[in-house]
C-alpha cells in the first residue's frame, strides 16, 4: 500500500480497484497463473507420477500439435464438433432471447412458463437423446438440438431477468414521450437489458461447448469428444491428454473471444 493510499481518509473499501498488482495488471496474472499450473503439472507428471496417470504438459502439447496438422483429425474431429458447437450456440442464443422476449410482453405466458423454467436444469436432458434419434435419425442432428436444449434455458433465464430489469419510472417516462413499440424496445428495452443478455450469452456458450462434448464422447462415433474416448478405452494416454489440451485451448479461446466482443454492448464495462 502506497503512501498516499495509507494516509487517504476513504475508506479501502470505496476505493476503485488498483490497476496493477506487483507490477503486474489483472491479465498479466492470468498469464502468470496459467504458466504456473502447466509447470506444476509437466515436474509433477515427470518426476511424481506414472506414465500411465498422467503426460507431461510438453508431451501433451507436441501431441496436440501433430493432431492439429493431421487433415482426418481436423475434418472428422474439430470441424464437426466446432461446428455443432457454432449452430447450437446461435439457436440457442436467438431462441432464447426472443423467448424471453416473448414472456416479458405476455405476462400471462410468464406466469404460465415460471414452474417449467425454475425446474428446466432439473430435467436431464441427456436422456432425451433416444428420443432425438427416433425423430432426426443418428448423426449431427440429435446432438446439436440437444446442445441448444441445454444452452436455450441460460440465455433465456438471463435474457428475460434482463427485460425485467427495467425500472417503472423509465417505462412511464417512455409512455409519456408516445414512444411506438420499436421506438421502446429500441432506446429503452434493449440496453437495459443488455448486460443481462450479455452474461446469458457467455453462459450459453459453455453450456453449448460442455454439451457437444459430452454428448460425442457418451453418444457419438465422431467427433472431438468421441476421439478422447476412444483414446481413453485404448489406453492411448498421450492421445487423450492432447484432446483434452485442444478441448481447453477452444473453451479458452472462444470464451475469451466471445466476452472481448460481447463486452463491447455490455455499457456497465465502459
Amino acid at each position: 500500500m502506497s503512501t498516499t493510499e495509507r494516509s487517504s481518509v476513504v475508506p479501502g473499501y470505496l476505493r476503485p480497484a488498483p490497476a496493477t498488482s506487483l507490477g503486474l495488471p489483472a491479465w498479466g496474472w492470468t498469464v502468470v497463473i496459467l504458466v504456473a499450473a502447466l509447470v506444476a503439472v509437466d515436474i509433477a507428471a515427470r518426476f511424481f507420477a506414472s506414465p500411465l496417470d498422467i503426460v507431461p504438459v510438453s508431451d501433451m502439447f507436441f501431441t496436440a500439435l501433430r493432431l492439429l496438422t493431421d487433415t482426418d483429425f481436423l475434418v472428422d474431429a474439430l470441424g464437426r464438433t466446432l461446428g455443432i458447437i457454432v449452430v447450437a450456440f446461435v439457436l440457442s442464443s436467438v431462441t432464447g432471447v426472443a423467448a424471453a422476449y416473448v414472456l416479458w410482453r405476455f405476462e400471462l405466458w410468464d406466469r404460465a412458463f415460471q414452474p417449467y423454467l425454475n425446474v428446466y436444469y432439473a430435467v436431464p436432458t441427456f436422456a432425451l437423446y433416444p428420443i432425438m434419434v427416433v425423430l432426426f435419425g443418428a448423426g449431427v442432428a440429435p446432438i446439436a438440438i440437444l446442445s441448444t436444449i441445454f444452452a436455450f434455458g441460460v440465455v433465456a433465464l438471463n435474457a428475460r431477468t434482463g427485460f425485467n430489469a427495467v425500472s417503472p419510472i423509465v417505462t412511464k417516462l417512455g409512455t409519456t414521450l408516445m414512444l411506438s413499440r420499436w421506438q421502446y424496445f429500441r432506446s429503452i428495452l434493449l440496453p437495459y437489458a443488455l448486460p443481462n443478455i450479455v452474461t446469458g450469452l457467455k453462459l450459453g456458450l459453455s453450456y453449448a461447448i460442455i454439451s457437444v462434448l459430452a454428448s460425442e464422447f457418451i453418444l457419438s462415433t465422431q467427433g472431438l469428444g468421441h476421439f478422447i474416448s476412444i483414446a481413453y478405452d485404448s489406453f492411448d494416454i498421450a492421445d487423450m491428454y492432447a484432446g483434452i489440451l485442444v478441448v481447453a485451448a477452444i473453451a479458452l479461446i472462444a470464451t475469451f473471444g466471445i466476452s472481448a466482443a460481447l463486452n463491447r454492448f455490455d455499457w456497465r464495462r465502459r
